[in-house]
C-alpha cells in the first residue's frame, strides 16, 4: 500500500466481493515498479513468444500520481472501514462499490449506508448489467454530483482517469468547503464587528469629511508647491543664463569667453535636469513637444564632451571623439532633446569606465529623401552588461542590480527618458554589451536636411530646451526689423527685468518698465505700445489679472487692433499655458529667456519696420 501525501488526499476504497476485480484495481492504481533490467526481460520476451492482438490486455497507463488503496469484500466491511477513517481524520476520497456481492448488501444499500457515515465520499458504482435504471437509482439515492457508473469490463485508462479526476474533485470540494466555513465564521465575525463600527462611523463621518477636505488641500498645495518651485529654481536660473549670455558676448579674452560659455552650456544642462524632473510624466504619456531649429551635429557633440570633462578628468578615461567628414554642416531637430539623449549615455559610460576607454562617434547612416539619418554612438570598456539586463535596460528607475546602485549610484531614471525622448523623434536606440567588456549605446535619428527646409516647421519659442549657445557676432550682422517699435516689459524681479531690457536693447527696442500688473494697467492707459512683455507672478496684480483688464479698457475703446500681450512664465505646465490664454494673452515666453526665442515671437506678432 503506497502513502498518500500528507497535503493531498488520494485514498481509493475497493468494495467487491471477487478478488481479481480487487487486483485489477491495484494492477491500474498501483503500478508494480519493476528494475531496468527486468522491463527489458519481458519487452524480449513479448517480442520472442507473444503476438500482438486485438484482444491483448492494456498496459496499465503509466503515473506519476500516488494513490493509496484499500479493500473490502463486503459492503458491512466497507461501511466500517468508512467510519474507522473518517474517526481517524483521514476519510476516503473515492470507493469503487459493485452492484452486486451475494450473500450481503448490494451496492445501493452500502452506499446507502456509506453515505451516512461519510456524505463527501466520492462513489463509483462498478456493474456488468442493469440490475438498476437510472431513473431507479436517482430515485433511491437522489440526485447527487458525488455518484458515476462505470460498466464491466473495465477500460483501464478509464478507470484511471476517473480515479485521478474524482480524487481531485474531493480535494477541491473540500477546499472550498473549509474556505467557505471561514468565510462564514469571518462574515459572523465581521459583522458583529460591524455593528460596532456602524456606531463609531456616525461619529466619525465628520473626521472623514475634513480628512478628505485635507486630502484635496494637500493635492492643490502640491501643484502649487511643484509650480512655485519651477517658477523659483526657472526664474533664478534665468538670471544665470542671462548674464552668461551677456558676458559671453561681451568683450573677453579667449580664455575668459571659454568659462562664460561653460556657464551657458552648464545652465542649459541644468535647465535639461529641472525639466526631466518636472515633466517625466509628460514624458511617459508621449506628449513632448519638440523643436525644429538649425544646429550643427558635430558641434552638438563637442558641446557635450566639453561639459562632461570634469568627469572626464576625474575618472582618468581616455575619451576619443570622432565624427564624419560626410555629415552635413548644419541639420534641422531638435538639438537640446539629443543632447539630453547623449549627456545620460555619456554619463553612464563615464561611470561605468573608471580608468578606462570611452568613445563618442558621430557617422552618416544614410540619406533619405530630405532627411539624413545621424548616428550617435556611445561606446565604453566598463563592466558591460548581461543578456538579461539589456532586456529589461530601458524600464524606469532601472539599474543591473543592487550593488550597482551601490557603487555607482543614479536612479535608473536617464534610460528610460532615452527611450521616450528617441520614440517622439522617431530615432532607434540600442545597446550592444558583454558583461565584463564594456557596452555600445547607437542612437540613429532623421534630421532634415537645411537646405531641403522648405516644409520645416519653424522653432518653438515656448519650449524650455535650448540649441548651440547664441553667437552675437551673427546676430549683430542681422538686420533690426523690430527697430523702433515701443514695448511695455512688466517684471518685478529686477534682475530679470535688467536681462530682458538688454535683450530688447540688442534687438534695437528701448521698452519701458512697469514692476507689477497695477502699474502695467496705468502705463497702457496713458501710453501707446506696440506689444507687452508680461510677468505673470507679481505683487498688487499679478499677469492675469493685469491682462484682463487691458483687454478690458481695449473693448472699451474699440481699438481697430488687438495690442499683443506675450507672457514671461517660469511655469512649464499646460495649465499656465491655458490660464494664460484665458486671461487674454496672445503667446508665451518660457523663461530662461533666449534672444533667438524673444526674436522668433516678436517676428510672429510684429510687423516688421521697413528700412
Amino acid at each position: 500500500m503506497s502513502k498518500v501525501p500528507t497535503a493531498f488526499n488520494r485514498r481509493v476504497l475497493i468494495i467487491d466481493d471477487t478478488q481479481s476485480i480487487h487486483d485489477d484495481f491495484d494492477k491500474i492504481l498501483l503500478p508494480p515498479v519493476e528494475s531496468a533490467e527486468l522491463q527489458n526481460f519481458n519487452h524480449l520476451d513479448d517480442l520472442i513468444f507473444n503476438e500482438a492482438s486485438e484482444n491483448q490486455e492494456e498496459e496499465p497507463p503509466e503515473t506519476n500520481i500516488e494513490f493509496e488503496v484499500d479493500h473490502a469484500h463486503q459492503g458491512q466491511d466497507g461501511l466500517e472501514k468508512v467510519r474507522k477513517s473518517v474517526e481517524e481524520r483521514l476519510p476516503y476520497a473515492l470507493a469503487f462499490i459493485d452492484m452486486r456481492m451475494p450473500p450481503g448488501w448490494d451496492g445501493l444499500q452500502t452506499i446507502e449506508e456509506i453515505w451516512k457515515a461519510d456524505p463527501n465520499i466520492q462513489i463509483v458504482i462498478c456493474s456488468a448489467y442493469s440490475d438498476y435504471t437510472w431513473e431507479e437509482i436517482i430515485l433511491r439515492l437522489g440526485q447527487s454530483d458525488h455518484l458515476l457508473i462505470l460498466k464491466k469490463p473495465f477500460d483501464q485508462a478509464e478507470v484511471y482517469q476517473m480515479a485521478a479526476a474524482l480524487t481531485e474533485k474531493w480535494n477541491i470540494k473540500q477546499r472550498s468547503d473549509s474556505l467557505m466555513e471561514n468565510l462564514e465564521n469571518k462574515v459572523e465575525e465581521r459583522t458583529i464587528e460591524l455593528n460596532e463600527v456602524n456606531q463609531r462611523l456616525q461619529r466619525l463621518n465628520g473626521d472623514l469629511e475634513s480628512a478628505v477636505k485635507e486630502a484635496e488641500c494637500a493635492a492643490r498645495a502640491k501643484g502649487r508647491f511643484l509650480a512655485t518651485m519651477s517658477h523659483e529654481i526657472r526664474t533664478t536660473l534665468n538670471g544665470i543664463m542671462g548674464a552668461s549670455y551677456m558676458l559671453a558676448n561681451s568683450e573677453l579674452n579667449e580664455y575668459e569667453r571659454d568659462f562664460a560659455k561653460i556657464i551657458q552650456q552648464s545652465g542649459e544642462s541644468l535647465m535639461t535636469i529641472i525639466n526631466d524632473i518636472l515633466d517625466y510624466s509628460k514624458y511617459e504619456s508621449g506628449e513632448l513637444e519638440l523643436e525644429s531649429i538649425p544646429f550643427p551635429p558635430n558641434q552638438l557633440a563637442e558641446e557635450c564632451v566639453n561639459l562632461l570633462k570634469p568627469i572626464i578628468d576625474k575618472n582618468e578615461v581616455q575619451f576619443a571623439l570622432a565624427y564624419s567628414e560626410r555629415i552635413p554642416n548644419i541639420l534641422i531637430g531638435d538639438p537640446g532633446r539629443i543632447r539630453q539623449i547623449l549627456l545620460n549615455l555619456l554619463n553612464n559610460a563615464l561611470k561605468f569606465s573608471k580608468g578606462r576607454t570611452v568613445e563618442l562617434a558621430v557617422d552618416l547612416k544614410r540619406i533619405e529623401e530630405e532627411n539624413a539619418w545621424i548616428e550617435f554612438a556611445v561606446t565604453d570598456t566598463g563592466i558591460g552588461m548581461s543578456k538579461d539586463t539589456q532586456s529589461r535596460l530601458f524600464n524606469s528607475f532601472m539599474q543591473a542590480d543592487s550593488s550597482t546602485t551601490r557603487e555607482f549610484g543614479g536612479t535608473g531614471l536617464g534610460l528610460a527618458i532615452c527611450r521616450l525622448l528617441a520614440d517622439a523623434m522617431q530615432a532607434e536606440i540600442k545597446v550592444e554589451s558583454e558583461l565584463g567588456k564594456g557596452s555600445t549605446f547607437r542612437v540613429s535619428l532623421p534630421l532634415l536636411i537645411e537646405s531641403r527646409k522648405a516644409d520645416a516647421p519653424e522653432s518653438s519659442p515656448q519650449s524650455a530646451k535650448a540649441a548651440a549657445v547664441p553667437n552675437l557676432a551673427n546676430a549683430e550682422k542681422d538686420s533690426h526689423p523690430f527697430e523702433g517699435k515701443r514695448a511695455l516689459l512688466v517684471d518685478d524681479n529686477p534682475i530679470n527685468a535688467k536681462l530682458a531690457r538688454h535683450f530688447l536693447k540688442k534687438l534695437k527696442i528701448e521698452p519701458e518698465i512697469a514692476t507689477n500688473g497695477a502699474e502695467a494697467v496705468k502705463q497702457y492707459e496713458k501710453n501707446e505700445y506696440d506689444f507687452i512683455l508680461m510677468d505673470l507672478q507679481m505683487p498688487v496684480l499679478d499677469g492675469y489679472g493685469a491682462s484682463l483688464k487691458i483687454r478690458e479698457i481695449e473693448s472699451q475703446r474699440e481699438v481697430d487692433q488687438r495690442l499683443p500681450i506675450i507672457a514671461l512664465t517660469a511655469n512649464a505646465f499646460p495649465e499656465n499655458r491655458e490660464r494664460c490664454f484665458e486671461s487674454g494673452m496672445d503667446d508665451f515666453l518660457t523663461k530662461p529667456l533666449r534672444i533667438q526665442d524673444l526674436k522668433a515671437i516678436l517676428g510672429n506678432w510684429l510687423k516688421p519696420v521697413k528700412n
